[in-house]
C-alpha cells in the first residue's frame, strides 16, 4: 500500500504538459521630454483573472523589449521607470497575436499622456526601493478570508511550508514585522495566522542589519531575512482571537485561547495553553517570541573570554520535547504602547510555564581502546521532571530628541525544578563477563532567581557615523537545591567474579548567590567620507559564592568534608576594542580587535586555599563585503579567539555522582586559539524567482584543550584529565538553488552540503583522532493552486566515520527520508491533508538490520460560518502506528544505540474558533 501511495504522489508531480505559445508583444520606451531611450525600464504581463505576474523583461540599451510564447487570455501590461508615470495597458491575446506597441512615450509624474492610459496612482506588483522588495498585495488574488500566510503562498520567491516556516529569497524568516514594529513579538506565525490577507497594503522582504552595524555603520558580516506588513489605512486598529481544542475524548489534549487587541501603537494580548502531546501548539508556538527586555548582555566566562547573550534565558521559555511523555501548561500576557508623539513606550511580558515529563530511556554501546580492548555498556534510567518558570520581562524607551535615547530593559525569573530518577547501568567485557555494575536512585529539588537589567542611553550625532553608546548592567542570581542520593557500584574481578560493592548514600544541600555590575561605552567616529573608526570599552565585576555540603546517610548525616567545598569567587575583567572600516560603494572593508584582561581568585574558605590567576584574551576579527549588482553580494569574514583553561579544567571541584567516573585537573593548560574564516555568497532575482546561495567555513584550533581519558581494563572506570594539542579542525559548505515557474505553479529548490571535522584526545596514553564526514543533498519540488498543494522533499545523507586508534568498523552510514505532502480544497468549504514521512536506515557493519520507518499523518477539516471563523478539524498521526523511540550512533571506536518514551499512534477531534477584525472595516479584495 505504501508504494502505492509513494507513486501516486511522485505521478501527481511528474503529470505537467507544457503547450507551444506563439502569442508576442515587443515596443520601446522614450523619455517624451529628453528623447532618450530609458534603458533597464520594468515591463512586466499580469494575468488578469488571477494577478500572476506571467512575465518580466527590462529593456535594451536601445529602450527595447520583446516577450515571447506567450499564451491567449486578458493581460495587463505594465511599463515602469524611476520618476515616471507608470503606462498600464489591457492587452488581449489569441495564439496568433504579434503586439507592435511601438514607442511608449513615459512622462513624469507630474503629467499625463492624452494618448495612452496612465494610471500614477496604481502601484506596480512588484518593485524595488533602495534594497527592499515591495510586494503589493492587491496584485496577488487570494481566497476570501485568506491570512496573511496564504498572501504569502502568492508571492514569488517566498515559500511558506506548513507549520508556516517562512523562506524568503531562499533563506530563513524568523522575524516578520508590522508596520516596521513587532506584533506582539517578532514570532512569524502570529500576524501571518491572524492577519486578514485584505488587510495587508505591502508586503516588504529585506535584510537587517545588526544592531551594532545599524548602530555604529560598520560592517560586521551580520544580517537576517525580514518581512515586514505594511497595512492599509482603514486595518491599523483591530483585534484577533483564537480558541483551539483538541482531544482523543480519553487521554490526549491540546487546549488553548488568545485574545489580543492593536491600536496605532498599543497592543495587549492574553494567552493559555494546556497539552500532553509533544506536538507545538498553536498558542505557545505563535506567543513563544513575546519579548520585553531585548538586549546583549555583557558575559565573561571563568576562561576570561566574553560572549554576548539574550537576557534571562529566553531558552526555557519556549516547552516543545521531542521525547518522552509531556504534560505542560503555559499561560502569560503582553503590553506594548508608545504615547506623548512616540516619544515614550512601554513594553511588558508575563509568562509562566509548567512542564512535566516522564521518559524511560534505553542504551547499547560498545567501545573499542587502543589496545583493541573492547567495552559493551548498557543501561535502562526512568525520569521524571517538572519544572515552573516564571518570567517578566520589560522595557521603557525615551527619546530624548531626535539623536538621543534611553531605555530601561529588565528581566527578572524564577524557577523551581523537581527530579526523581532511577538508574542501571553495566558493562561487559569481550568474553560477556561483567566488569561493573552501578544502580543509582536520586530525588531532589531546587530553586532559582534571576534579575538582570540595561541601562542604555544613545547619542547620534549630526555628523553622519558619529555615535555614542554607553551601557549599565546589574545582575543577581540566588539557587540553592538538594538531592539525595543511592549510589550502589559492584567491581568485579578480570575472572567475572564480584571483587567489591561500594554504597554511597548521600544527601546533598546546595546554594550560591552571585551579583555583578557591567558598564559598556562604545563610540564610532567618521574619518571623511569612506573611513570611520569604532573603538570600545567595557568591565564587568563579579562575586559569587557557592556552598555545597555533602552528608553521609549512613552515618546520620554526618558532613563528609572530602566531598563539601564552600567557595568564594571573584573576577574583574577589562575589554577594549578597535575596529576601522573602509566602505566604497560596491565594497566595504573592515578590521580590528578586541582584547580581555581578566583577574579572579577562587578561595576555598573550608581549606584555606587560593588560587588566583590573569588572562589577557585577542579576538581579531575582519569582514569584507562586496555587491556585484543590487540583488547578488558576496563576503568574506575572519574572527580569532584566545580560550583559556575553565576553573574546573584546572582544578576541579571534586564531585561523585558515580564512582565509575573521575575528574583531575591540569594546572599546566595553556590557553588556546581558535580561528574561523568563511565566505558566503547571495544572488536573487524575485521577477524570475531564481535565487542562489553558496557558504563555506573552514575553523582550526591551536593548543586545543582537549581530554585525555585513562580506563581501567578490568572495571571500566574512566579518569579524565586535560591536555593542549593541536588537530583540531572541521569545515562546513553549503550551497542551494531555487527556481519558481509560476506560470506552471512550481517551485523547485536543490541544497548540497559538506561538513568535515577533526577531533583529537587520549586514550589511554595513546593520541587518537576522531574523523567524521558527512554529505547530504536536498532537492524539494513544490505545486500549488488554489485548491491543490503538493510538495516532494527527499533527503539523501552519507555519512563516514573512523578512529585512529582503530574503528568498530568502516564507520560509512547512509540514511535516505522522504517527505510528501498534500493539501486540496474539497466542495463546501472543506480540506483534506495528508503527509508521509519515508524514512530508510539500510543495514551497516555497525547494525546489520534495517531501520525503515513510515509516519502517515492526515485531517480532514471543514470551516463554517459565513467569515469561516470556525473549524472543525478530524486528524490522525502515524495512522499504521510505525513510530518508535530509537536512534543509533556510530562515531569510529564508538557505536551506540538507545531507546526513549514516545506517543504512539492516536486520534483527535478538534474545534477551532479564530475571531479578528479591524475597528473600522477593511477593503474589500
Amino acid at each position: 500500500m505504501l508504494k502505492k501511495l509513494f507513486l501516486i504522489f511522485i505521478l501527481s508531480f511528474s503529470i505537467v504538459t507544457v503547450f507551444a505559445q506563439k502569442a508576442s508583444i515587443k515596443g520601446s520606451v522614450v523619455d517624451t521630454l529628453q528623447k532618450k531611450k530609458l534603458q533597464n525600464s520594468s515591463i512586466s504581463l499580469i494575468r488578469v483573472k488571477d494577478s500572476i505576474l506571467v512575465m518580466s523583461v527590462r529593456a535594451d540599451a536601445k529602450g527595447e523589449y520583446e516577450m515571447k510564447n506567450l499564451k491567449n487570455g486578458d493581460y495587463t501590461l505594465l511599463i515602469s521607470y524611476p520618476k515616471m508615470a507608470d503606462y498600464v495597458r489591457d492587452i488581449r491575446l489569441s495564439d496568433s497575436s504579434k503586439f507592435n506597441l511601438g514607442s511608449i512615450h513615459m512622462e513624469t509624474k507630474t503629467f499625463l499622456l492624452n494618448e495612452v492610459i496612465i494610471q500614477a496612482q496604481r502601484q506596480a506588483a512588484i518593485k524595488m526601493k533602495g534594497d527592499t522588495i515591495v510586494f503589493a498585495a492587491d496584485s496577488f488574488k487570494v481566497q476570501p478570508n485568506a491570512n496573511v500566510q496564504d498572501l504569502l503562498r502568492r508571492l514569488p520567491g517566498i515559500e511558506v511550508d506548513k507549520n508556516g516556516a517562512i523562506k524568503a529569497a531562499g533563506e530563513d524568516v524568523n522575524t516578520v514585522l508590522v508596520e516596521g514594529e513587532e506584533f506582539f513579538g517578532d514570532d512569524p506565525l502570529l500576524a501571518t495566522k491572524y492577519l486578514k490577507a485584505s488587510a495587508v497594503k505591502e508586503v516588504q522582504v529585506y535584510d537587517r542589519k545588526s544592531k551594532e552595524t545599524e548602530l555604529t555603520g560598520i560592517e560586521d558580516g551580520k544580517k537576517e531575512k525580514i518581512i515586514n506588513i505594511k497595512l492599509k489605512d482603514n486595518a491599523k486598529n483591530g483585534y484577533l482571537s483564537t480558541l483551539d481544542a483538541n482531544s482523543d475524548l480519553d487521554h490526549y489534549k491540546n487546549i488553548g485561547g488568545m485574545f489580543g487587541v492593536y491600536k496605532g501603537k498599543l497592543k495587549a494580548a492574553v494567552y493559555g495553553n494546556s497539552s500532553n502531546l509533544n506536538q507545538d501548539s498553536k498558542i505557545t508556538a505563535a506567543m513563544s517570541k513575546l519579548k520585553g527586555g531585548d538586549y546583549d548582555m555583557i558575559e565573561v566566562l571563568d576562561d576570561g573570554s566574553t560572549i554576548s547573550y539574550m537576557s534571562a534565558g529566553d531558552s526555557d521559555d519556549y516547552f516543545s520535547p521531542t521525547n518522552g511523555l509531556p504534560d505542560y501548561t503555559t499561560f502569560g500576557a503582553h503590553f506594548s504602547d508608545k504615547w506623548n508623539e512616540n516619544k515614550l513606550g512601554l513594553k511588558l511580558n508575563y509568562k509562566n510555564n509548567d512542564n512535566r515529563v516522564l521518559d524511560n530511556r534505553t542504551s547499547n554501546g560498545q567501545n573499542l581502546l587502543p589496545d583493541g580492548t573492547s567495552f559493551f555498556n548498557s543501561g535502562r534510567t526512568t525520569d521524571n521532571t517538572r519544572k515552573t518558570i516564571q518570567n517578566l520581562k520589560g522595557n521603557f524607551e525615551i527619546f530624548v530628541d531626535s539623536l538621543s535615547t534611553m531605555k530601561i530593559s529588565f528581566a527578572g525569573k524564577k524557577n523551581t525544578s523537581e527530579n526523581n530518577a532511577i538508574n542501571y547501568s553495566q558493562s561487559t567485557n569481550e568474553a560477556g563477563l561483567f566488569a561493573s555494575r552501578n544502580n543509582q536512585i536520586t530525588s531532589g529539588n531546587g530553586d532559582s532567581e534571576l534579575f538582570n537589567g540595561n541601562i542604555n542611553y544613545t547619542r547620534k550625532s549630526k555628523k553622519k557615523g558619529r555615535t555614542l553608546s554607553i551601557d549599565l548592567q546589574p545582575e543577581t542570581q540566588n539557587n540553592s537545591s538538594i538531592e539525595n542520593s543511592l549510589n550502589i557500584t559492584d567491581f568485579y574481578k578480570p575472572a567475572g567474579t564480584l571483587d567489591n560493592t561500594r554504597t554511597l548514600d548521600l544527601f546533598k544541600d546546595n546554594s550560591g548567590k552571585q551579583t555583578s555590575l557591567g558598564a559598556r561605552f562604545s563610540y564610532t567616529e567618521p574619518l571623511g567620507k569612506k573611513w570611520s573608526l569604532q573603538t570600545a570599552y567595557s568591565f564587568k565585576t563579579i562575586e559569587s559564592s557557592s556552598n555545597k555540603m555533602v552528608y553521609d546517610n549512613l552515618l546520620n548525616r554526618k558532613r563528609i568534608d572530602s566531598l563539601s567545598n564552600n567557595f568564594d569567587f571573584n573576577n574583574f575583567s577589562n575589554i577594549a576594542k578597535v575596529v576601522l572600516q573602509f566602505r566604497a560603494t560596491k565594497f566595504s572593508l573592515s578590521g580590528g580587535v578586541e582584547a580581555t584582561q581578566t583577574s579572579f581568585d577562587l578561595n576555598d574558605l573550608d581549606r584555606n586555599n587560593k588560587f588566583s590567576r590573569n588572562y589577557l584574551n585577542w579576538a581579531p576579527r575582519s569582514n569584507f563585503n562586496y555587491k556585484l549588482s543590487k540583488n547578488t553580494s558576496f563576503s568574506i569574514n575572519y574572527s580569532g579567539s584566545t580560550n583559556q583553561p575553565r576553573v574546573d579544567q584546572l582544578q576541579p571541584i571534586r564531585q561523585i555522582s558515580n564512582p565509575l567516573y573521575e575528574i583531575v585537573g591540569n594546572l599546566n593548560l595553556k590557553p588556546s586559539f581558535s580561528n574561523n574564516f568563511s565566505f558566503n555568497f547571495n544572488s536573487y532575482q524575485f521577477k524570475s524567482e531564481q535565487f542562489m546561495y553558496g557558504y563555506i567555513s573552514y575553523n582550526f584550533t591551536n593548543n586545543a584543550i582537549v581530554s585525555t581519558q585513562t580506563v581501567d581494563l578490568t572495571s571500566n572506570k574512566t579518569v579524565t584529565s586535560y591536555i593542549n594539542l593541536n588537530g583540531n579542525k572541521s569545515m562546513y559548505a553549503n550551497a542551494s538553488y531555487q527556481k519558481g515557474f509560476s506560470k506552471l505553479h512550481l517551485r523547485t529548490s536543490i541544497s548540497v552540503g559538506y561538513n568535515a571535522s577533526t577531533s583529537v584526545s587520549i586514550i589511554n596514553k595513546v593520541k587518537n583522532e576522531n574523523f567524521n564526514e558527512n554529505i547530504s543533498l536536498t532537492p524539494n519540488v513544490s505545486y500549488y493552486t488554489q485548491k491543490v498543494n503538493l510538495s516532494y522533499r527527499p533527503s539523501f545523507n552519507f555519512q563516514n566515520s573512523n578512529s585512529t586508534t582503530g574503528s568498530i568498523n568502516n564507520g560509512k552510514t547512509f540514511t535516505h527520508n522522504h517527505e510528501i505532502n498534500g493539501t486540496i480544497q474539497l466542495p463546501y468549504k472543506t480540506e483534506f491533508n495528508t503527509s508521509i514521512s519515508l524514512s530508510y536506515r539500510p543495514p551497516n557493519a555497525s547494525f546489520k538490520t534495517p531501520l525503515n520507518v513510515y509516519i502517515w499523518n492526515a485531517y480532514l477539516s471543514k470551516k463554517m460560518l459565513k467569515t469561516d471563523a470556525l473549524e472543525m478539524k478530524l486528524s490522525v498521526s502515524d495512522i499504521l502506528n510505525e513510530k518508535i523511540g530509537y536512534n543509533r550512533y556510530v562515531s569510529g571506536n564508538y557505536i551506540n544505540e538507545s531507546t526513549y518514551s514516545y506517543i504512539p499512534r492516536y486520534f483527535l477531534i478538534g474545534l477551532t474558533y479564530n475571531l479578528s477584525g479591524n475597528f473600522a472595516k477593511a477593503d474589500k479584495k
